[in-house]
């Protein structure tokens, strides 16, 4: 076992004694950045005071309208943005993916949000479904911090981290002349800065699940409240199959925005034709994701076409639900060999994912509630059907506020041979030009939390891990010539 620490070197947050790197070139912009990460100890004091007062939490927007008009993008102006915009607990991003890919074979020019990034902070912000390139992301980063930078009031004038790209991408979108601009809401909604969008047409909200607790509530009803605030008057919001007591919250929150509410079908009501095969084997689990993205797309084209911010009538023609006139059963419809494309090309790195290295397979995937996680860990049982006499190792990283015990508790059926519990860098030291630095959980505290995990993972009985000691893993990992990882 290795036994260094890992370290990490950022420099402390940005004051107005200290200038922007005279150097312009990206590591300098992604160092800058970093450090506008809002450290943990900042984030706790916000957690305990912000969640139950309005008038902290409203901060965030009204300062997200100040920092975009100090760039000279004003509500006006972003009101000529037209928006896809997309919330929820799980599969926000996924669903955002598939989206964009739609469109995009359908020859519209595309923007996209999302937020967090695997390697490069530039996958935050697409423009066709590609990644701003290291020259883009650098002219446009230099571009807006100077503008904020040289109107700043003083010393912690500045917008954290996520505010400051939320701008970016507005100024990004609005510079590129996007047809449509796909927005994935970073926590929450109501209070999320992306919700500065005043006229959105069409709004999205994935399976609802507990998770941001200190943030957004205790409760199923208090987190649908929190997501329900992205609805905006005249928009045509879609949904999925939702937990119980979240109908009545969504329902409420479209009466009071005078927004339609419509749950998708099921993926196999649309009319797929003479299509065989719906989706590639991979993406089968992201069905009501990929439901959700059809009708999304659907319905920003129908708009787009009849030239109205008014649904068509055809969309109209609804059966309720839930005995509710406010949410509406959304019409299955013929699914175009565009849309299919859409969805078959749609890529989305790290989500569903298995990567081939010669006789080693990595399977890779993010989950950050216990449904996500179990339907994680069914992905890969299912992928394993037909293997034999194969190793299969997990490699397991969890952050923020989780129940490790139920997370861990899914994946015990898997019964790997080995599991490694790992920080979430990739590097001993990471310096501040890399993306991959991070300011908020220290190596040490990544670390520490390692070794808990570790803990909790031996704590389940030998029977039920079905694992041997680590001696005569790694004889067999020297041995074998077939391994699966699953990361």
């Amino acid at each position: 076992m290795v036994k260094d620490t890992l370290s990490i070197h950022l420099p402390s947050r940005l004051t107005s004694n200290v200038c922007p790197s005279p150097v312009r070139d990206y590591e300098a912009a992604v160092s800058t950045l970093n450090s506008l990460q809002t450290n943990t100890a900042l984030l706790d004091s916000y957690k305990k005071q912000g969640r139950r007062n309005h008038s902290v939490q409203q901060l965030n927007l009204s300062e997200t309208v100040k920092y975009l008009s100090r760039t000279n993008v004003t509500l006006e102006q972003l009101d000529t943005l037209s928006v896809i915009h997309v919330t929820g607990t799980k599969g926000k991003g996924s669903t955002c993916a598939f989206c964009e890919s739609i469109l995009r074979h359908h020859g519209f020019k595309t923007g996209f949000y999302s937020s967090p990034h695997l390697v490069s902070v530039r996958e935050r912000i697409r423009i066709n479904g590609k990644p701003l390139s290291e020259e883009q992301f650098t002219a446009y980063f230099w571009q807006v911090y100077r503008a904020l930078y040289d109107a700043k009031e003083n010393e912690h004038d500045m917008p954290p981290y996520f505010r400051f790209l939320t701008v970016m991408a507005f100024n990004v979108f609005l510079i590129e002349k996007v047809d449509v601009a796909i927005v994935e809401v970073g926590i929450g909604g109501e209070y999320d800065c992306t919700n500065v969008l005043r006229k959105v047409p069409v709004v999205g909200i994935t399976s609802l699940g507990m998770d941001h607790m200190s943030l957004l509530g205790n409760s199923i009803e208090e987190i649908a409240w929190q997501k329900g605030g992205i609805f905006k008057p005249g928009a045509t919001a879609f949904t999925v199959n939702q937990p119980s007591g979240v109908w009545d919250v969504l329902s409420k929150r479209a009466n009071e925005r005078e927004c339609i509410l419509e749950v998708v079908p099921p993926l196999e009501e649309y009319d797929w034709g003479i299509v065989d095969v719906m989706l590639p084997h991979s993406k089968r689990v992201q069905t009501l994701n990929a439901s959700l993205a059809l009708q999304l797309a659907n319905a920003w084209m129908l708009r787009r076409k009849s030239g109205s911010p008014n649904v068509s009538e055809s969309l109209l023609h609804h059966n309720e639900i839930n005995g509710s006139n406010s949410v509406l059963k959304a019409l299955a419809f013929p699914v175009t060999s565009k849309m299919l494309m859409g969805l078959c090309k749609c890529s989305w790195p790290g989500r569903l994912q298995v990567l081939e290295k010669g006789p080693i397979s990595f399977f890779l995937d993010g989950a950050h509630t216990m449904e996500s996680i179990e339907m994680c860990s069914q992905w890969f049982l299912l992928q394993q059907r037909n293997s034999r006499d194969v190793m299969t190792i997990l490699i397991f990283n969890v952050g923020g506020e989780r129940d490790i015990f139920n997370f861990l508790a899914p994946l015990i059926k898997c019964k790997f041979d080995v599991a490694v519990f790992c920080p979430n860098v990739v590097e001993r030291c990471v310096p501040a030009t890399s993306d991959q630095a991070n300011l908020k959980v220290s190596a040490d505290q990544q670390q520490t939390s390692s070794k808990r995990i570790h803990k909790i993972w031996n704590s389940f009985s030998e029977d039920l891990l079905n694992t041997k000691d680590v001696e005569t893993k790694n004889e067999q990992c020297e041995e074998t010539t077939n391994v699966h990882y699953i990361l």
